[in-house]
C-alpha cells in the first residue's frame, strides 16, 4: 500500500519540482503520534534554499488538499533538502559517492549485526560492498532498510562526531 502511495505522491510531486528548477530526491512515510510523518527530499544542482523549502510546502499543501493522496489520513508534510547525511533512495543514488563513508541498517542480521558503517567501495547491479576496518562486506540493495552519507567534514568546535 505505501509503495502505491509513494507513487501517487511521486506523480503529483515531480511537475511542481520542475516548475521551480528543483528534482525529486525521495520519499519518506513514517508512522508519527499524529498520523504520517510525510517527508519530501528536493534537490538542485546549486543546493536548496529554505525559501524554496517552503515553496514547495506551501504549493504541495494546496495539491495534496485537493487531490488526497493520502484519503482519510491525517499526515504532516515536510519539505526538506537532503542535507549533509542525505539517505539514498535508489542504488543509482550510491554511485557518485564510491569511496565516501556510508552508514546502513539492515533488515535482517548480516555477519550478526543489523548496523554497518563503512567506505562503499563497490556497486554492481543492485550489489554493493562496504569496506569496514576489518574486512570488505558485500549487500545487496533489498537486504537495507535504510542508507545515509555519514558526514566526514569539519566539525565545529564544543560539538562531537557521532
Amino acid at each position: 500500500m505505501q509503495d502505491k502511495q509513494i507513487h501517487t505522491i511521486r506523480e503529483l510531486v515531480e511537475p511542481l519540482l520542475a516548475s521551480l528548477g528543483l528534482s525529486l530526491w525521495g520519499i519518506e512515510m513514517q508512522a508519527a503520534p499524529r498520523g504520517t510523518l510525510l517527508r519530501i527530499y528536493v534537490e538542485s544542482e546549486h543546493g536548496v534554499t529554505i525559501d524554496q523549502c517552503k515553496t514547495v510546502s506551501k504549493h504541495l499543501s494546496l495539491i495534496f488538499d485537493v487531490e488526497d493522496p493520502l484519503p482519510g489520513s491525517a499526515y504532516t508534510l515536510e519539505v526538506s533538502s537532503p542535507g549533509l547525511e542525505r539517505p539514498f533512495f535508489t542504488i543509482e543514488q550510491l554511485r557518485p559517492y564510491l569511496g565516501q563513508k556510508i552508514a546502513l541498517k539492515c533488515r535482517e542480521p548480516v555477519r550478526g549485526s543489523k548496523k554497518w558503517r563503512g567506505r562503499l567501495s563497490t556497486i554492481e547491479g543492485k550489489s554493493f560492498s562496504l569496506q569496514t576496518e576489518k574486512e570488505s562486506i558485500p549487500f545487496h540493495w533489498d537486504q537495507c532498510s535504510r542508507i545515509h552519507l555519514v558526514y566526514e567534514g569539519p566539525v565545529p568546535a564544543g560539538k562531537s562526531k557521532n
